[in-house]
Protein backbone atom coordinates (compact mmCIF):
# COMPACT_ATOMS: atom_id res chain seq x y z
CA UNK A 1 0.00 0.00 0.00
CA UNK A 2 0.76 3.29 -0.74
CA UNK A 3 0.37 6.75 0.74
CA UNK A 4 0.63 10.11 0.29
CA UNK A 5 -0.01 12.01 3.73
CA UNK A 6 -0.13 15.69 5.03
CA UNK A 7 0.61 15.72 8.46
CA UNK A 8 -0.40 18.51 10.97
CA UNK A 9 1.54 17.26 14.35
CA UNK A 10 -0.11 19.81 16.50
CA UNK A 11 0.62 20.21 20.52
CA UNK A 12 -3.37 19.96 21.08
CA UNK A 13 -4.49 17.69 17.78
CA UNK A 14 -2.60 15.80 15.47
CA UNK A 15 -4.51 16.08 11.64
CA UNK A 16 -3.51 14.14 8.81
CA UNK A 17 -4.72 13.71 5.19
CA UNK A 18 -4.19 10.13 4.88
CA UNK A 19 -4.93 9.99 0.80
CA UNK A 20 -7.32 12.47 0.72
CA UNK A 21 -9.24 11.66 3.97
CA UNK A 22 -8.61 14.06 7.00
CA UNK A 23 -8.33 12.27 10.42
CA UNK A 24 -7.99 14.21 13.74
CA UNK A 25 -6.86 13.07 17.23
CA UNK A 26 -5.75 14.63 20.53
CA UNK A 27 -2.07 14.40 20.61
CA UNK A 28 -1.87 12.57 23.77
CA UNK A 29 -0.57 9.23 24.44
CA UNK A 30 -0.59 6.42 27.65
CA UNK A 31 1.97 4.15 28.10
CA UNK A 32 0.16 0.60 28.97
CA UNK A 33 2.06 -2.21 30.98
CA UNK A 34 -0.42 -4.51 30.05
CA UNK A 35 -3.45 -5.26 27.72
CA UNK A 36 -6.59 -4.36 28.61
CA UNK A 37 -9.65 -6.56 28.56
CA UNK A 38 -11.51 -6.80 25.21
CA UNK A 39 -15.20 -5.79 25.37
CA UNK A 40 -16.17 -6.10 21.78
CA UNK A 41 -15.85 -8.88 19.89
CA UNK A 42 -17.74 -7.66 16.45
CA UNK A 43 -14.96 -7.00 13.86
CA UNK A 44 -16.62 -4.49 11.94
CA UNK A 45 -17.44 -2.46 14.69
CA UNK A 46 -14.06 -2.67 16.04
CA UNK A 47 -12.89 -1.75 12.37
CA UNK A 48 -14.96 1.13 12.02
CA UNK A 49 -14.46 2.74 16.06
CA UNK A 50 -10.55 1.77 15.05
CA UNK A 51 -8.65 5.20 15.33
CA UNK A 52 -11.37 6.50 18.14
CA UNK A 53 -10.56 2.99 20.23
CA UNK A 54 -6.30 2.91 19.17
CA UNK A 55 -4.26 0.30 20.83
CA UNK A 56 -1.26 -0.16 19.52
CA UNK A 57 2.63 -1.50 20.22
CA UNK A 58 4.91 0.48 18.27
CA UNK A 59 8.46 -0.58 18.05
CA UNK A 60 10.75 1.62 16.39
CA UNK A 61 14.21 3.42 16.36
CA UNK A 62 12.64 6.62 15.94
CA UNK A 63 11.05 6.44 19.51
CA UNK A 64 13.56 6.05 22.97
CA UNK A 65 11.35 3.20 24.06
CA UNK A 66 9.10 0.85 22.52
CA UNK A 67 5.71 -0.49 23.88
CA UNK A 68 2.30 -0.83 24.40
CA UNK A 69 0.36 2.71 23.79
CA UNK A 70 -3.33 4.10 24.19
CA UNK A 71 -3.29 7.05 21.47
CA UNK A 72 -5.63 9.98 20.97
CA UNK A 73 -9.16 9.72 22.11
CA UNK A 74 -8.81 6.19 23.44
CA UNK A 75 -6.07 7.75 25.37
CA UNK A 76 -8.03 10.75 26.20
CA UNK A 77 -10.28 9.16 28.47
CA UNK A 78 -8.05 7.79 30.48
CA UNK A 79 -6.09 9.98 33.62
CA UNK A 80 -2.04 10.48 33.79
CA UNK A 81 -1.78 10.79 29.81
CA UNK A 82 1.22 11.68 28.40
CA UNK A 83 1.34 15.12 26.23
CA UNK A 84 3.49 17.64 24.24
CA UNK A 85 5.49 20.07 26.90
CA UNK A 86 4.56 23.29 25.35
CA UNK A 87 7.30 25.55 27.82
CA UNK A 88 9.42 23.08 26.16
CA UNK A 89 8.38 22.54 22.64
CA UNK A 90 10.99 20.54 20.39
CA UNK A 91 8.38 18.86 18.42
CA UNK A 92 11.43 17.12 16.15
CA UNK A 93 12.64 15.03 19.14
CA UNK A 94 10.20 14.67 21.01
CA UNK A 95 8.30 11.38 20.47
CA UNK A 96 4.92 12.02 20.82
CA UNK A 97 4.82 13.69 17.46
CA UNK A 98 5.96 10.49 16.22
CA UNK A 99 3.89 7.24 18.07
CA UNK A 100 0.82 9.47 16.44
CA UNK A 101 1.69 9.46 13.38
CA UNK A 102 3.23 5.93 13.06
CA UNK A 103 -0.30 4.94 15.19
CA UNK A 104 -2.62 7.06 13.13
CA UNK A 105 -1.05 6.03 9.35
CA UNK A 106 -1.15 1.85 10.76
CA UNK A 107 -4.29 2.09 12.55
CA UNK A 108 -6.31 4.10 9.11
CA UNK A 109 -4.29 1.43 6.98
CA UNK A 110 -5.81 -1.48 8.74
CA UNK A 111 -9.16 0.30 7.99
CA UNK A 112 -8.26 0.38 4.19
CA UNK A 113 -7.15 -3.36 3.95
CA UNK A 114 -10.38 -4.36 5.45
CA UNK A 115 -11.99 -2.15 3.39
CA UNK A 116 -10.59 -3.92 0.28
CA UNK A 117 -10.53 -7.35 1.18
CA UNK A 118 -13.27 -7.62 4.12
CA UNK A 119 -11.19 -9.38 6.01
CA UNK A 120 -8.82 -8.46 8.62
CA UNK A 121 -4.87 -9.44 7.42
CA UNK A 122 -2.24 -10.81 9.96
CA UNK A 123 0.34 -8.13 8.61
CA UNK A 124 0.68 -5.31 5.70
CA UNK A 125 2.87 -3.02 4.83
CA UNK A 126 2.28 0.62 4.11
CA UNK A 127 5.02 2.89 2.05
CA UNK A 128 4.66 6.75 2.68
CA UNK A 129 5.50 9.88 1.24
CA UNK A 130 4.95 13.05 3.75
CA UNK A 131 4.89 16.34 4.55
CA UNK A 132 4.77 17.91 7.49
CA UNK A 133 6.06 20.93 9.36
CA UNK A 134 7.72 22.25 12.89
CA UNK A 135 7.43 25.64 14.67
CA UNK A 136 9.39 28.66 13.03
CA UNK A 137 10.59 29.25 16.72
CA UNK A 138 12.06 25.40 16.22
CA UNK A 139 13.16 25.67 12.46
CA UNK A 140 16.09 25.05 11.05
CA UNK A 141 17.47 23.09 8.16
CA UNK A 142 19.15 20.81 10.83
CA UNK A 143 15.68 20.18 13.01
CA UNK A 144 13.74 19.76 9.82
CA UNK A 145 16.71 17.37 8.66
CA UNK A 146 16.47 15.53 11.76
CA UNK A 147 12.72 15.28 11.94
CA UNK A 148 12.69 13.88 8.51
CA UNK A 149 15.85 11.16 9.58
CA UNK A 150 13.72 9.86 12.09
CA UNK A 151 11.28 8.86 9.92
CA UNK A 152 12.95 7.65 7.14
CA UNK A 153 16.52 6.22 8.87
CA UNK A 154 14.61 3.31 9.26
CA UNK A 155 11.17 0.60 8.93
CA UNK A 156 8.63 1.27 11.84
CA UNK A 157 6.61 -1.71 13.45
CA UNK A 158 3.28 -1.14 14.86
CA UNK A 159 1.07 -3.48 15.99
CA UNK A 160 -2.81 -2.60 15.67
CA UNK A 161 -4.72 -4.07 18.12
CA UNK A 162 -8.43 -4.86 16.35
CA UNK A 163 -10.53 -6.41 19.75
CA UNK A 164 -8.84 -9.87 20.13
CA UNK A 165 -7.47 -9.71 16.49
CA UNK A 166 -3.66 -8.27 15.83
CA UNK A 167 -2.39 -6.58 12.52
CA UNK A 168 1.38 -6.11 11.82
CA UNK A 169 1.86 -3.20 9.66
CA UNK A 170 5.23 -2.49 8.49
CA UNK A 171 5.73 1.47 7.69
CA UNK A 172 8.12 2.79 5.28
CA UNK A 173 9.07 6.28 4.90
CA UNK A 174 9.86 6.43 1.04
CA UNK A 175 10.03 10.64 1.28
CA UNK A 176 9.58 13.09 4.07
CA UNK A 177 9.38 16.72 3.74
CA UNK A 178 9.47 19.30 6.77
CA UNK A 179 8.41 23.21 6.79
CA UNK A 180 8.26 25.14 9.15
CA UNK A 181 4.70 25.94 10.22
CA UNK A 182 2.82 29.04 8.83
CA UNK A 183 4.39 28.55 5.40
CA UNK A 184 1.46 25.77 4.40
CA UNK A 185 -1.47 28.33 5.54
CA UNK A 186 -0.13 30.23 2.85
CA UNK A 187 -1.23 27.81 -0.12
CA UNK A 188 -4.15 26.81 1.65
CA UNK A 189 -5.19 30.49 1.63
CA UNK A 190 -4.50 31.31 -2.09
CA UNK A 191 -6.35 27.92 -3.18
CA UNK A 192 -9.18 28.55 -0.94
CA UNK A 193 -12.72 29.05 -1.90
CA UNK A 194 -13.81 32.99 -1.71
CA UNK A 195 -15.70 32.00 1.29
CA UNK A 196 -12.87 32.65 3.23
CA UNK A 197 -12.98 36.23 2.32
CA UNK A 198 -16.10 36.92 3.10
CA UNK A 199 -15.46 38.68 6.32
CA UNK A 200 -12.34 40.82 5.05
CA UNK A 201 -14.65 42.03 2.08
CA UNK A 202 -17.17 43.50 3.84
CA UNK A 203 -14.70 45.32 6.13
CA UNK A 204 -12.80 46.46 3.62
CA UNK A 205 -15.41 46.54 0.72
CA UNK A 206 -13.45 44.99 -1.86
CA UNK A 207 -13.91 42.20 -4.02
CA UNK A 208 -11.14 40.33 -3.42
CA UNK A 209 -10.24 36.42 -3.85
CA UNK A 210 -7.88 34.28 -2.87
CA UNK A 211 -4.93 34.43 -5.32
CA UNK A 212 -5.22 38.09 -5.20
CA UNK A 213 -2.74 37.26 -1.73
CA UNK A 214 -0.37 35.13 -3.75
CA UNK A 215 1.69 38.44 -4.28
CA UNK A 216 1.18 40.47 -1.26
CA UNK A 217 3.41 40.81 2.00
CA UNK A 218 1.81 39.22 4.95
CA UNK A 219 2.87 38.86 8.55
CA UNK A 220 0.81 35.79 9.46
CA UNK A 221 -0.21 35.34 13.07
CA UNK A 222 -0.95 31.49 13.48
CA UNK A 223 -1.74 31.00 17.08
CA UNK A 224 -1.91 27.45 18.06
CA UNK A 225 -1.59 25.91 21.14
CA UNK A 226 1.91 25.92 22.06
CA UNK A 227 3.36 28.15 19.84
CA UNK A 228 2.12 31.43 17.93
CA UNK A 229 4.14 31.67 15.06
CA UNK A 230 5.18 34.83 13.19
CA UNK A 231 5.77 34.30 9.18
CA UNK A 232 6.76 36.71 7.24
CA UNK A 233 6.21 36.46 3.45
CA UNK A 234 6.82 37.98 -0.02
CA UNK A 235 4.34 36.28 -2.85
CA UNK A 236 5.00 32.90 -1.82
CA UNK A 237 8.31 33.40 -0.74
CA UNK A 238 8.94 33.23 3.37
CA UNK A 239 11.86 36.14 4.27
CA UNK A 240 13.08 33.61 6.82
CA UNK A 241 15.43 35.78 9.29
CA UNK A 242 11.78 37.77 9.66
CA UNK A 243 10.02 34.76 10.68
CA UNK A 244 9.51 33.36 14.20
CA UNK A 245 7.41 31.72 17.33
CA UNK A 246 6.94 32.75 20.59
CA UNK A 247 5.44 30.32 23.45
CA UNK A 248 2.23 32.06 23.42
CA UNK A 249 -1.47 30.56 22.62
CA UNK A 250 -4.50 28.28 23.93
CA UNK A 251 -2.61 26.02 25.65
CA UNK A 252 -0.59 28.41 27.60
CA UNK A 253 -3.80 29.99 28.74
CA UNK A 254 -5.69 26.78 29.63
CA UNK A 255 -2.48 25.75 32.04
CA UNK A 256 -3.09 29.53 33.28
CA UNK A 257 -6.50 28.50 34.06
CA UNK A 258 -5.89 24.74 35.36
CA UNK A 259 -3.82 26.18 38.03
CA UNK A 260 -6.45 28.31 39.26
CA UNK A 261 -9.41 26.00 38.94
CA UNK A 262 -7.14 23.69 40.96
CA UNK A 263 -7.00 26.05 43.34
CA UNK A 264 -10.57 26.64 43.24
CA UNK A 265 -10.81 22.89 44.04
CA UNK A 266 -9.28 22.50 47.06
CA UNK A 267 -5.84 21.03 45.06
CA UNK A 268 -7.59 18.08 44.45
CA UNK A 269 -7.96 18.35 40.92
CA UNK A 270 -5.90 16.82 37.93
CA UNK A 271 -6.90 17.02 34.44
CA UNK A 272 -4.58 17.65 31.34
CA UNK A 273 -5.43 20.08 28.95
CA UNK A 274 -7.73 17.91 26.44
CA UNK A 275 -9.64 17.05 29.53
CA UNK A 276 -9.76 20.70 30.65
CA UNK A 277 -10.80 21.58 27.30
CA UNK A 278 -14.14 19.03 27.47
CA UNK A 279 -14.86 20.75 30.34
CA UNK A 280 -15.09 23.76 28.69
CA UNK A 281 -17.35 22.62 26.08
CA UNK A 282 -19.85 20.48 28.64
CA UNK A 283 -22.15 22.80 29.55
CA UNK A 284 -23.77 20.09 32.02
CA UNK A 285 -19.90 19.76 33.87
CA UNK A 286 -19.85 21.16 37.43
CA UNK A 287 -17.15 22.88 36.92
CA UNK A 288 -18.02 24.38 33.69
CA UNK A 289 -18.77 27.15 35.22
CA UNK A 290 -15.71 28.06 36.61
CA UNK A 291 -13.72 27.08 33.91
CA UNK A 292 -14.96 29.35 31.81
CA UNK A 293 -14.43 32.40 34.21
CA UNK A 294 -11.02 31.24 34.77
CA UNK A 295 -10.38 30.55 30.81
CA UNK A 296 -11.39 34.59 29.85
CA UNK A 297 -9.04 36.29 32.59
CA UNK A 298 -6.37 33.85 30.78
CA UNK A 299 -7.38 34.66 27.49
CA UNK A 300 -7.04 38.24 27.62
CA UNK A 301 -3.68 37.61 29.16
CA UNK A 302 -2.56 35.30 25.99
CA UNK A 303 -4.16 37.94 23.81
CA UNK A 304 -1.97 40.89 24.94
CA UNK A 305 1.25 39.21 24.76
CA UNK A 306 0.11 38.03 20.85
CA UNK A 307 -1.02 41.99 20.42
CA UNK A 308 2.52 43.28 21.35
CA UNK A 309 4.67 40.48 19.61
CA UNK A 310 2.49 41.89 16.67
CA UNK A 311 3.46 45.26 17.25
CA UNK A 312 6.88 44.16 17.55
CA UNK A 313 7.43 42.10 14.44
CA UNK A 314 5.82 44.99 12.24
CA UNK A 315 8.69 47.59 13.79
CA UNK A 316 11.33 44.71 13.03
CA UNK A 317 10.08 44.47 9.60
CA UNK A 318 10.14 48.21 9.11
CA UNK A 319 6.27 48.23 8.57
CA UNK A 320 6.66 46.57 5.24
CA UNK A 321 2.96 45.09 5.39
CA UNK A 322 -0.01 45.03 3.32
CA UNK A 323 -2.04 42.14 5.49
CA UNK A 324 -1.44 40.61 8.66
CA UNK A 325 -3.27 37.14 8.55
CA UNK A 326 -4.70 35.23 11.84
CA UNK A 327 -5.62 31.86 11.79
CA UNK A 328 -5.24 28.67 13.78
CA UNK A 329 -7.59 26.72 16.36
CA UNK A 330 -6.21 30.16 19.13
CA UNK A 331 -7.83 32.82 16.44
CA UNK A 332 -11.21 31.42 17.59
CA UNK A 333 -10.43 31.08 21.27
CA UNK A 334 -8.60 34.38 21.33
CA UNK A 335 -11.07 36.68 18.79
CA UNK A 336 -13.03 38.46 21.60
CA UNK A 337 -9.75 39.45 22.88
CA UNK A 338 -7.40 40.70 20.39
CA UNK A 339 -9.47 41.07 17.29
CA UNK A 340 -10.64 44.83 17.97
CA UNK A 341 -7.08 45.74 19.47
CA UNK A 342 -5.26 44.42 16.24
CA UNK A 343 -7.91 46.30 14.03
CA UNK A 344 -7.02 49.32 15.92
CA UNK A 345 -3.56 48.64 15.43
CA UNK A 346 -3.82 47.96 11.96
CA UNK A 347 -5.79 51.30 10.96
CA UNK A 348 -2.89 53.05 12.68
CA UNK A 349 -0.55 51.33 10.74
CA UNK A 350 -1.84 51.61 7.28
CA UNK A 351 -2.18 47.86 6.14
CA UNK A 352 -5.37 45.04 6.80
CA UNK A 353 -6.35 42.48 8.86
CA UNK A 354 -7.70 38.80 7.17
CA UNK A 355 -9.14 37.49 10.21
CA UNK A 356 -9.80 33.77 8.87
CA UNK A 357 -12.91 32.68 9.95
CA UNK A 358 -13.39 29.53 12.30
CA UNK A 359 -14.86 27.06 9.41
CA UNK A 360 -11.39 27.48 7.82
CA UNK A 361 -8.83 28.69 10.35
CA UNK A 362 -7.96 25.75 12.50
CA UNK A 363 -7.39 23.76 9.27
CA UNK A 364 -5.07 26.12 7.60
CA UNK A 365 -1.74 23.78 7.89
CA UNK A 366 -2.81 20.32 7.28
CA UNK A 367 -4.92 21.56 4.06
CA UNK A 368 -1.69 23.59 3.10
CA UNK A 369 0.55 20.74 3.24
CA UNK A 370 -1.68 18.94 1.22
CA UNK A 371 -1.76 21.06 -1.62
CA UNK A 372 1.72 21.16 -1.15
CA UNK A 373 1.39 17.26 -1.74
CA UNK A 374 -0.83 17.84 -4.86
CA UNK A 375 1.54 20.75 -6.59
CA UNK A 376 5.16 19.65 -5.43
CA UNK A 377 5.48 16.33 -3.41
CA UNK A 378 3.47 14.14 -5.78
CA UNK A 379 4.89 15.49 -9.15
CA UNK A 380 8.98 14.92 -7.21
CA UNK A 381 7.56 11.14 -5.83
CA UNK A 382 6.40 10.35 -9.24
CA UNK A 383 9.25 12.34 -11.56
Amino acid sequence: MNLLIANDIGNSETKMFIDGTLIKQPSVVKRLLSKPNVSEPDVHKNINNLLDELFVHVSSKAIKRDGLYFIGKRANITSKVENMNIKLGKKSTHDIPILMTLSMIAGRSVQLEFQKDGKLPKSTSVEVDMTTAIPASEFSTYQAKLLEKRFTEEPHVVIVHVGETTVTVTIEFKTVKVTQEGIPALYSLIENENGILEDYNRIYKKMAQPKDFANKKILHVDIGDGTTEYIYTIGLNPITDACSGAKRGVGHATEEAIQLLKEDTGGFLEVNRQQFMNILRDSTHNLHDLAVQHMEEARFSQAKKILEDVQEKYSDIGGNVDVIAVYGGGSIQFKEELYSDLLDFANNVHCEVLWIPPEYAVDMNVRGLKVINEKILKKRVKG
